[in-house]
């Protein structure tokens, strides 16, 4: 009888909508990766243009990520939520009434994906602060509840490249944006019963970005996790939004098949999230991070040379596998250490260093493509994974065992 009392006192509710609602702002992103690249390099046929695009969809984040912690520490999570879904919808169905009307010029699109930019990482940081509480309300470990939540990112990196890549060869750019809208509008309505639901707050949070500051200096393993963390964001955008497209392009592919890539890792992150919900304590985080780098290195390898479709899609989502245990490790282990009442903070910490390093790179990377062309760059790149996996072998020798506990 007191099993049956306990397993009646979870709530497994709460923990499903916000997971559905990352699997939906997750494929609307996969379809942006398709989007935004294939859209101004077909209609302005100039890689520089393209890193302009993708630093315009990155730059906002570094302060809106530090913005948004101090927002969700205001004024709530769900709130926070429920506001940057909404300013998102409107900016995104603009992008269908500029084409349609003709005027989506290039310089345009980038500024509207600048707008957004501001409102999604706020977002996103909101729903991933909302995960704690709610996997304790469905009595669930919090590795398997961040196992889940990047196991379906990677299922929508999977089946949003694919729906972007088959939506624009078949019916169009319009028509592609449009789903893009509509996706946004179900999240919408997914944020509104988020916040419906949500508990009356007994105070708002006062703690200050120096306090936070001050937690993380003293973990200093979480200092660690985050800095050896954020070189995985010099290809992050630039992978999906200059890389893949110019690789495509260069070799004259079609947009199926940059699909088919983006597919292929997503498929590799999916499984490998999997696993990880399954047996997240078992993982070490030095030695995740080595055979991760080690994927990225291989993923850059591959795309060096034209080899046949086959085998670039096959170690594409072989590199796959790493990333998804690894991204859901980094994100458990952040939510688990750092303390309640400085969570929204240090992920701003994090989420800001990351799109600091992204919108950076994205800007090295389109400009050593322009001057110095894909191979050049793919190799400069490789030669950067190999110093990574290097300082990472040596981290991992401290090691002492798995942080999940």
């Amino acid at each position: 009888m007191t099993a049956d009392r306990d397993i009646n006192k979870y709530n497994s509710k709460p923990v499903k909508l916000i997971l559905t609602t990352e699997a939906l702002s997750s494929l609307v992103n996969q379809l942006f990766q398709i989007l935004l690249p294939w859209y101004i390099l077909v209609s302005t046929d100039s890689v520089i243009w393209l890193g302009i695009a993708g630093f315009a969809s990155i730059a906002p984040s570094v302060f809106s990520s530090l913005w948004g912690g101090a927002v969700i520490d205001k004024i709530g999570r769900s709130k926070t939520m429920l506001v940057c879904e909404s300013a998102q919808l409107v900016l995104i169905t603009l992008i269908p009434l500029l084409i349609i009307t003709d005027y989506a010029k290039p310089w345009l699109i980038s500024s509207i994906i600048f707008l957004s930019g501001f409102f999604d990482e706020p977002g996103q940081m909101s729903r991933q602060a909302l995960m704690p509480t709610y996997s304790r309300l469905a009595g669930m470990p919090l590795h398997r509840v961040t196992g889940i939540r990047e196991a379906l990112d990677g299922i929508m990196a999977v089946g949003g490249p694919i729906l972007g890549g088959a939506v624009i060869a078949f019916y169009g750019v319009f028509q592609a944006w449009t789903l893009a809208a509509v996706l946004c509008f179900a999240i919408v309505c997914m944020a509104i019963k988020i916040f419906n639901s949500r508990k009356p707050r007994v105070k708002a949070n006062s703690t200050t970005y120096a306090m936070a500051w001050k937690n993380l200096t003293h973990d200093k393993f979480l200092l660690k996790v985050i800095l050896i963390t954020l070189p995985l964001f010099i290809l992050g955008q630039s992978w999906e939004l200059l890389i893949l497209p110019a690789y495509v392009h260069a070799f004259k592919h079609g947009s199926l098949f940059l699909g088919a890539l983006e597919a292929a890792f997503g498929l590799g992150a999916f499984i490998g999230a999997v696993y990880y919900a399954a047996a997240g304590k078992k993982f070490k985080f030095f030695t995740l991070s080595v055979v991760n780098y080690s994927a990225y290195a291989l993923s850059v390898l591959v795309l060096m040379y034209n080899l046949p479709k086959i085998l670039v899609i096959g170690a594409t989502g072989l590199c796959g596998l790493p990333f998804g245990a690894f991204s859901a490790m980094v994100i458990t282990i952040i939510l688990s250490r750092a303390p309640e009442e400085t969570r929204g903070k240090t992920l701003g910490f994090f989420a800001a260093g990351a799109a600091f390093t992204e919108s950076v790179f994205i800007l090295i990377i389109a400009f050593l493509l322009k001057q110095a062309g894909l191979f050049n760059t793919l190799q400069t790149v490789l030669a950067f994974f190999i110093l990574l996996i290097t300082a990472a072998l040596f981290a991992r020798r401290g090691e002492d065992g798995p942080p999940i506990n």
